[in-house]
C-alpha cells in the first residue's frame, strides 16, 4: 500500500482507514524512505511515499533498491485522492489504466499556435504509462461492486443520491495525470488536455502529482506490471461557481470532500487488496 501523505493537518489521512483495517504489528526502516514500512503476517505492508512526483519517486526507487525486501509477488497499490474535471462528481473512483506526466513537454512563449506546449523531443513518450491491461481489469472488475458514498457540500458526505452534489459517484478507469505542481483553472485544464490528446489517452479522469514518479521507479525495476493506482475524486481541478481559479483554490470548502474520497477509496482498493491475499 503506497499512501502518498500520512498526517498534513486539516486533511484526512490516505493511512488511516488502512491502520483501521489492518493490524501492522511489525516494521523496518528503509534509508531513503522517510517513513517505516509496516508489516503484517498477511503479507500486507504500508508505507507513505510522500506528496509529489519527487519525493514519490525517491521513496520508490529506495525501497526497490533495497536488498531486505523481495518483492517478485508483490502487488503495488497506491490509493488516494485526486482532483478531476467537474463532469466526475465528488466521490467517484477512478481505476488508472494510463498515467500522463504533465511535467514532461516544453512551454513556449504563446504565438500563433492555439496552445504555447510543444513535446520535448529529448524525452518524448518517457512521461506516459500504460498499466497492465490484465490487471487492470480485473481490479475495475473488482471496483464495480464496490458502494460508494455520495457527496453533498456542508459537510454531510452520507447524502442521499438524490441530493448529492454534482450527481452520483461512479467508478471508472481512464487516464491520470501526473503533475509536480498543483494546478486548478480551465485554461491550464485546456493544455493538459491537449498534452493528453499526444498520446491518444484522452479525456484524463484525475490529476495528481505522485503516480507518475512511482510508475518511473517501478518500470526502471522492471515491475510496472505489478503496480495499481486508485484515486478518488476529492476536488475539481476548476471552480464550479463564479469564483475566479484563485479565488477558488484552497477557499474555504475546497478540501471538503476529502473525507468520501478516503471514504470512497478505501471502499474500492480494498476487495482489490483481499482478492490479491487470496
Amino acid at each position: 500500500m503506497l499512501p502518498t501523505y500520512d498526517d498534513i493537518e486539516g486533511i484526512p489521512s490516505e493511512t488511516t482507514p488502512w491502520r483501521a483495517a489492518y493490524d501492522f504489528d511489525n516494521e523496518v526502516k528503509i534509508p531513503g524512505v522517510p517513513w517505516p514500512l509496516q508489516y503484517n503476517d498477511r503479507g500486507v505492508a504500508l508505507v507513505p511515499t510522500g506528496v509529489t512526483k519527487t519525493a514519490s519517486t525517491a521513496s520508490m526507487a529506495a525501497l526497490l533498491a533495497s536488498d531486505r525486501l523481495d518483492f517478485s509477488e508483490t502487488l503495488f497499490l497506491t490509493a488516494g485522492v485526486a482532483g478531476a474535471p467537474p463532469d466526475l462528481p465528488v466521490g467517484s473512483v477512478v481505476v488508472t489504466d494510463s498515467i500522463v506526466d504533465w511535467d514532461d513537454k516544453c512551454r513556449v512563449e504563446p504565438d500563433d499556435a492555439s496552445v504555447p506546449l510543444m513535446i520535448n523531443p529529448y524525452t518524448e513518450g518517457d512521461g506516459y504509462f500504460e498499466l497492465d491491461p490484465d490487471l487492470v481489469e480485473h481490479a475495475l472488475d473488482l471496483a464495480t461492486e464496490a458502494e460508494l458514498t455520495t457527496y453533498r457540500s456542508g459537510g454531510d458526505a452520507h447524502a442521499s443520491e438524490s441530493e448529492a452534489d454534482g450527481g452520483t459517484p461512479r467508478v471508472l478507469t481512464g487516464t491520470n495525470v501526473c503533475a509536480d505542481e498543483f494546478w486548478h483553472g480551465e485554461g491550464v485544464a485546456e493544455h493538459v488536455e491537449w498534452l493528453v490528446d499526444q498520446y491518444d489517452a484522452s479525456p484524463y479522469r484525475v490529476t495528481e502529482v505522485e503516480d507518475a514518479g512511482t510508475a518511473t521507479s517501478l518500470d526502471r525495476f522492471d515491475r510496472l506490471d505489478q503496480y495499481l493506482s486508485i484515486r478518488a475524486v476529492s476536488n475539481h481541478d476548476r471552480p464550479t461557481d463564479e469564483k475566479t481559479p484563485r479565488e477558488n483554490v484552497f477557499a474555504d470548502g475546497f478540501e471538503a470532500g476529502f473525507d468520501v474520497g478516503v471514504e470512497n477509496m478505501m471502499a474500492v482498493a480494498r476487495p482489490i487488496v483481499e482478492d490479491f491475499l487470496d
